[in-house]
């Protein structure tokens, strides 16, 4: 792993060491940062939920390609070892201008190598527009990196790292990922609203909101007024709803350190269903 010079070199992501009898001890050596606890998700089943935290191991020049994490779901990202360079970029940004054309891609082209190798430059140049200028991060161990659901975002790892990730929902992006999961994992999301109805009666609101706008008639099992039974219908398509301009934002964002617990710009309400912003951001160790 170490004199990997691979254009894919291994990348390992385990999502089962929590369940595995020999390994989910790890789980005793780390807790969630206390930002990111009030997860949504964890009122529903555990053998229910989708994949959510993961254990990673890489070599150098490994990573992950340009992606939105799933279902419109946050993360943190705390680094046990090693050095990744990240950068992400805003919601709006076209993916097509920041993927490597086919021919520049080759053989391996979701590779976060070679978008480093050849679609870094290009975004990093004086040329490149300025809406959609990436924020770019240094991460070191001891750090936990925010990444804010809807955000494209490209990792490479400098060194060998080690990481422990988790996907997560609360109250801010839960409007896009009720609206994701609806129309990708409707059972789920059935129970999941199910739970959420008789446990976070505070959420109702954002909740009934979502709904609402959902151009498809839906009766969960649990509506907020009585418990009668119901049926589901959903579509496939669904709407995101835009995100105001990245230089609206304090240019001083895409190049600070965040030392003092977690920095995030103001929320600038764009719509009925998708109602607040947030950026990526960094917190830094404590000192010991």
């Amino acid at each position: 792993m170490r004199e990997t010079v691979d254009d894919s070199p291994l990348y390992i992501f385990d999502s089962t060491f929590g369940e595995q009898y020999k390994v989910r001890r790890l789980l005793e050596d780390y807790h969630v940062p206390h930002f990111f606890a009030d997860d949504l998700f964890r009122y529903a089943s555990e053998n229910r939920r989708p994949p959510y935290r993961w254990f990673l191991i890489g070599s150098s020049r490994s990573g992950t390609g340009l992606h939105v994490d799933p279902s419109g779901t946050s993360a943190w990202n705390a680094l046990v070892k090693g050095c990744k360079k990240l950068c992400f970029f805003h919601p709006q940004t076209p993916k097509n201008i920041l993927e490597p054309t086919k021919k520049e891609g080759g053989i391996h082209p979701n590779e976060a190598v070679t978008w480093f190798s050849i679609v870094y430059g290009r975004i990093s140049s004086p040329n490149w527009l300025k809406q959609w200028r990436p924020i770019e991060a240094m991460q070191y161990p001891g750090e936990v990196i925010f990444v804010p659901g809807g955000w494209w975002h490209v990792v490479l790892n400098l060194t060998d790292t080690v990481v422990v990730t988790q996907n997560f929902c609360f109250k801010v992006n839960l409007p896009l990922v009720l609206l994701k999961t609806l129309a990708r994992r409707p059972k789920f999301c059935q129970h999941w609203l199910k739970c959420l109805r008789k446990t976070r009666p505070d959420i109702l609101p954002i909740i009934d909101g979502v709904l609402k706008n959902v151009d498809v008639f839906i009766n969960f099992a649990e509506s907020s007024s009585n418990d009668s039974g119901s049926s589901t219908e959903s579509s496939d398509s669904e709407s995101e709803s835009p995100n105001p301009p990245l230089q609206q934002y304090p240019s001083s964002m895409r190049s600070t350190t965040i030392t003092e617990g977690i920095i995030l710009p103001p929320r600038k309400r764009v719509s009925e269903v998708c109602d607040s912003f947030v950026c990526p951001a960094k917190i830094c160790r404590s000192p010991v």
